[in-house]
């Protein structure tokens, strides 16, 4: 004959959850209610965004900002600035503010 184990009571078993978490090192949630863990376990994604940029480097314009003594020139700026002003001195530059092309279908709307 087989031997009738007693049905175990609700407190009982709430007690052995308890102590399966402790020991599973699981968090212990008789409510069910929400705790965020999902998130907090997941893997930080801060330092992968911070690789994803490059390290600041020190550039020709961050030298002269700081040494202005020094009067370094940077070519590549001076030949950008010489083809602005050729480009003004043919009509073809940037319009002034409130002239340009949005400006005058705006005014044109009202």
């Amino acid at each position: 004959m087989a031997s009738i184990l007693p049905k175990p009571n609700k407190t009982r078993l709430a007690q052995l959850a308890e102590l399966s978490a402790k020991i599973f090192n699981n968090v212990y949630n008789p409510k069910g209610e929400r705790t965020g863990n999902k998130i907090l376990r997941q893997k930080l994604i801060g330092p992968t965004i911070v690789e994803w940029y490059p390290k600041r480097i020190i550039t020709l314009r961050k030298i002269t900002d700081m040494f202005p003594s020094m009067k370094l020139v940077d070519q590549e700026e001076k030949l950008r600035l010489e083809e602005i002003a050729k480009r003004k001195k043919r009509g073809k530059g940037a319009p002034k503010k409130g002239k340009g092309k949005n400006a005058s279908l705006a005014k044109k709307r009202k």
